[in-house]
């Protein structure tokens, strides 16, 4: 009964719907299991209303964006999943040098957006693989850039389903950390400052950050980026590196030959591969090199 009443009232929100729908599809890795719920918002008003119904019927609910440094479980979300991303993407200048970007919005898309405009400082997001939301809630960063130093506020659904502003002091960022590691939260946009430049020089820093990206990651299989943290005072792909894992395999599960900081899907791999892949370098780094590697995914479960 409160299935019916509960699929009744999501349908009724006006946002796109649907049962049982496998979510490999939704992830960089292409593991994961069925969704029992799945909804795609198009604005703030349809998530609010998609978690006051979840929290009503005390359904678990998780926020998915482009899904790129996440692993789902093989026996799927017993749950709502809730995806923003092409529906809620808007990108907006709203002053010279401020973009506000809904939390859908992809890097990439934003990076040009940012580039067409005659404004630098986020090209260094350029090439990884996440929306606004999760580059938020991970502080993604990379070749010297975070996220972190563009930021001027984040808009978002608090623990009480209601709408507030933080700045960037409050955000509490740090590496691969911001305020939503501790507060469930649902991201709904940020606003950014960036800097007036040279289109050329813009274009030449993206296309360069790009070809790193190409050359070195092994962006030719399914992955979720970079598998661990860096640790204090080493570098996690140089450890595994040292410890003679690269190329090893647990099923279809692999490290990657080609940067070794990279877990990969290489051939259909489980969840469960991942995870014990994961769990075995940890293991053999820690045994042999005294360094705690942390993995950087989310799980979903």
């Amino acid at each position: 009964m409160i299935k019916n009443e509960f699929t009744k009232e999501l349908s009724a929100i006006g946002c796109l719907f649907k049962q049982n729908i496998p979510l490999y599809s939704y992830t960089s890795l292409k593991i994961g299991g069925n969704a029992r719920f799945i909804a795609w918002p198009s604005n703030a008003t349809q998530i609010a209303k998609l978690i006051d119904i979840a929290n009503f019927y005390d359904v678990p609910f998780y926020i998915l964006g482009n899904g790129s440094n996440t692993l789902i479980l093989d026996e799927g979300v017993d749950g709502l999943v809730i995806i923003i991303n092409k529906n809620f993407n808007l990108i907006e200048k709203i002053d010279s040098t401020i973009i506000n970007c809904q939390a859908g919005a992809s890097l990439r898309d934003i990076c040009i957006f940012a580039y067409e405009h005659g404004l630098s400082g986020i090209e260094f997001a350029y090439g990884i693989p996440a929306s606004m939301g999760g580059a938020i809630y991970m502080n993604a960063g990379a070749y010297d850039g975070e996220i972190k130093d563009t930021v001027i506020e984040c808009t978002f659904l608090d623990e009480n389903n209601k709408i507030k502003t933080l700045n960037n002091n409050e955000l509490n960022f740090s590496y691969r950390h911001s305020y939503f590691h501790d507060h469930k939260c649902c991201i709904l946009s940020t606003k950014i400052k960036l800097n007036i430049g040279n289109k050329e020089d813009i274009k030449a820093k993206m296309d360069e950050f790009l070809a790193r990206r190409v050359a070195k990651q092994p962006l030719e299989y399914p992955s979720a980026g970079s598998t661990f943290k860096r640790p204090i005072g080493a570098f996690a792909a140089k450890l595994i590196d040292d410890c003679g894992l690269k190329g090893y395999r647990i099923g279809g599960a692999m490290v990657s030959e080609k940067h070794t900081g990279f877990v990969i899907n290489y051939d259909n791999a489980t969840s469960e591969d991942i995870l014990n892949l994961v769990d075995y370098i940890e293991k053999v780094v820690k045994e042999k090199t005294g360094f705690q590697l942390e993995c950087e995914m989310r799980i979903l479960k």
